[in-house]
């Protein structure tokens, strides 16, 4: 989920800056140089200005992507190496000693499997200051995938399972997601899907806000085959039967729908969250729509959805930004403190306290979306959100809101997720025009967390 800024290419040649500037994920880029079964690894350190080397001997072979090196010995052994700037030194792990290990070094996740299927997870926390590791499956035969941040794996008898590194707790995230026999996974955009040789599709994804794996059976059909791309599941059966399923934030639950049943039906392909295909009466497409539903003849709306989180306490001021929007390809955070972020998601370093507003936009080929996150870093101590909610009064034919910091993007939606009416502002008041029946609605103001309201006329 890591889109790497051009800034990173350039960094050994640059002199000394504020560390809190640079588009890097999980430390400054180290180059690498062999001799034999030894690996030197070279930084520059941007505070001190200074070139930092460290050796590892023992190396059959090696990784690096995104700060991150990873080794591997003639036995198995597997260790990983990070630039930490902030102790201005290199952070060392020895993660295991299982015979036989593969490894997989993506987007700042280590992932290694061993010959008798033993899975194991790390990452480096730079708020923590340490690697955070996790051992996740022990099934024989398990295959492991990792990408975008998120470590899937299925085992011989068809257990499928899947972990995320969650900063707030410091833990690995994993969950058993199906056992059915013959499944095969897909792993993509922080989505993990799978199909069993009987043809049950199901998907998955985390949700950083309940701290919980969401998962779904979406179709039972016959020889299914399915395909992901930016956020969305499609799949079509033996029949021809044509399926799309989003995980809509708003509800915390997947949305799908039948698509068409066809037996002309060829295979979907999924373009910006669009799904595509063509039978005998023509080429068509569904959209997953601003209001959450699926629609014909459209394109997915691009969703922005943020998830900005104050890590740890003290100093340094530490957050990771996730970003979970359909339908884009392209990311920019604008962190409050004049820094952009060309990533999806990722850490963020603070030099100073205060609370910041951060804005999050998501491009498609075609479209863009934004929304806002607040951060709160407070002393020497860290509050992850704002402590006063917005005050939300109906008034007749709108709503007045009021907010102790710039309210963003103001949305209202019924209580099933579909959006009614929006607004973005920089003022810390506003009047939303919704002309709503009685019921209950949800509101949801920038950064904050959605509240629930009741009219009554």
């Amino acid at each position: 989920m890591l889109l790497r800024s051009s800034i990173l290419g350039s960094l050994l040649t640059v002199g000394p800056i504020h560390a809190q500037s640079y588009d890097w994920g999980w430390g400054p880029p180290i180059s690498v140089t062999q001799n034999g079964g030894t690996i030197t690894c070279t930084v520059l350190d941007p505070l001190t200005d200074q070139i930092r080397t460290t050796n590892f001997s023992s190396v059959a072979s090696w990784t690096h992507d995104d700060g991150v090196v990873a080794t591997v010995s003639p036995t198995g052994t597997v260790r990983a190496v990070v630039y930490d700037i902030d102790l201005a030194m290199f952070r060392e792990s020895l993660l295991s000693t299982n015979s036989g290990n593969t490894c997989i070094n993506s987007d700042g996740v280590v992932a290694w499997v061993s010959e008798a299927g033993t899975v194991g997870v790390a990452q480096y926390d730079p708020a923590r200051q340490q690697w955070r590791q996790d051992q996740v499956s022990a099934n024989s035969g398990n295959q492991i995938q990792n990408r975008d941040g998120v470590v899937s794996w299925v085992s011989d008898a068809g257990t499928v399972g899947a972990a995320v590194y969650d900063p707030g707790p410091g833990l690995w995230r994993s969950a058993q997601l199906s056992a059915n026999s013959g499944n095969v996974v897909l792993n993509r955009d922080g989505i993990v899907a799978w199909v069993s040789a009987a043809g049950t599709v199901g998907a998955a994804i985390y949700d950083p806000s309940l701290d919980a794996w969401r998962s779904a059976q979406l179709s039972a059909n016959a020889g299914n085959v399915p395909a992901i791309g930016q956020g969305v599941v499609a799949w079509k059966s033996a029949a021809g039967t044509l399926g799309a399923a989003a995980y809509d934030w708003n509800i915390n639950d997947w949305r799908s729908e039948q698509l068409s049943s066809s037996v002309s039906n060829t295979m979907p392909t999924i373009v910006d969250g669009t799904v595509h295909w063509s039978n005998s009466s023509g080429t068509h497409r569904y959209g997953f729509n601003a209001s959450g539903q699926w629609q014909n003849n459209v394109g997915t709306a691009v969703r922005c959805e943020y998830h900005a989180e104050a890590v740890g306490s003290g100093m340094p001021h530490i957050a990771y930004l996730w970003c979970l929007s359909i339908g884009a390809s392209s990311y920019a955070h604008a962190c409050g403190d004049g820094h952009t972020i060309t990533r999806r998601w990722g850490w963020k370093r603070y030099a100073n306290s205060g609370v910041y507003q951060l804005q999050l936009t998501a491009y498609s080929a075609n479209a863009s979306s934004t929304c806002d996150g607040v951060l709160n870093f407070v002393g020497t101590g860290v509050d992850g959100t704002v402590p006063e909610q917005p005050t939300i009064t109906w008034a007749g034919d709108r709503l007045h809101i009021a907010a102790p910091l710039p309210l963003g993007t103001v949305e209202v939606m019924d209580v099933g997720g579909r959006l009614l009416a929006t607004s973005r502002t920089n003022a810390m008041v506003v009047d939303v025009q919704a002309p709503l029946n009685e019921g209950i609605y949800l509101v949801r103001c920038g950064g904050w967390t959605v509240q629930r309201i009741v009219v009554v006329r």
